[in-house]
């Protein structure tokens, strides 16, 4: 277990340094783990077959090439997606679930794999009421072929859940910011143009 002190210090903008080493690395893996299977996640036919490994509430790790592999989690205090250096495990209660071998996920994460990581971005959550939260609510990582892989949090239907989804099933408008670790500033995430970081918050 992580301290809060120690948290903090895993909240993405604190590790710039870090991610900075997916870039420039192909995508080899993503796994996911989960403590709902298959048969319950489809009770109520909100999602199907394909949404399990989007949809479905857990932690993420990603493996790039030349041993490089982390995870992502959700620090809950702070609205905030965390890095967890190292390789997650199943505790025999959060099975994991690889994206190269199951079926159920989408076609356009499964596209991801193999792919040349061009950017690591933080995106920030934009709300009416001021907070000391952190809120920096996704990563996503700017793949070769104009791919896009977000894990997030709050940007889809207020979910306090981690989502793993394609660029085209975020919505851009609860952003406060998106920070391009690759251009060391601050863009537009509309229109991938740099922006002033005073506009937006401290990271």
């Amino acid at each position: 277990m992580y301290t809060d002190d120690e948290l903090l210090a895993l909240l993405p903008s604190k590790q710039k340094d870090f991610l900075t080493k997916s870039i420039g690395r192909h995508l080899l893996e993503v796994e996911r783990f989960f403590s709902i299977d298959l048969p319950s996640f489809l009770e109520g036919g909100h999602f199907n077959e394909a949404d399990y490994f989007s949809y479905n509430s857990g932690a993420v790790q990603l493996h790039f090439a030349d041993n490089l592999t982390y995870g992502l989690d959700i620090y809950g205090e702070e609205l905030s997606i965390v890095i967890l250096p190292g390789h997650l495990s199943s505790d025999g209660f959060m099975r994991p679930y690889c994206l190269s071998a199951t079926a159920a996920a989408s076609r356009s994460l499964k596209d991801c794999l193999g792919r040349v990581c061009q950017d690591v971005r933080i995106w920030t959550l934009q709300e009416d009421f001021e907070s000391e939260e952190a809120k920096e609510v996704a990563l996503s990582y700017v793949l070769s072929d104009e791919r896009e892989l977000f894990y997030c949090i709050y940007l889809v239907d207020d979910c306090d859940s981690g989502y793993l989804l394609s660029g085209q099933d975020i919505s851009r408008e609860r952003v406060a910011s998106c920070f391009s670790i690759a251009r060391g500033a601050y863009i537009d995430s509309k229109n991938n143009t740099s922006q002033n970081p005073s506009y937006y918050s401290y990271i």
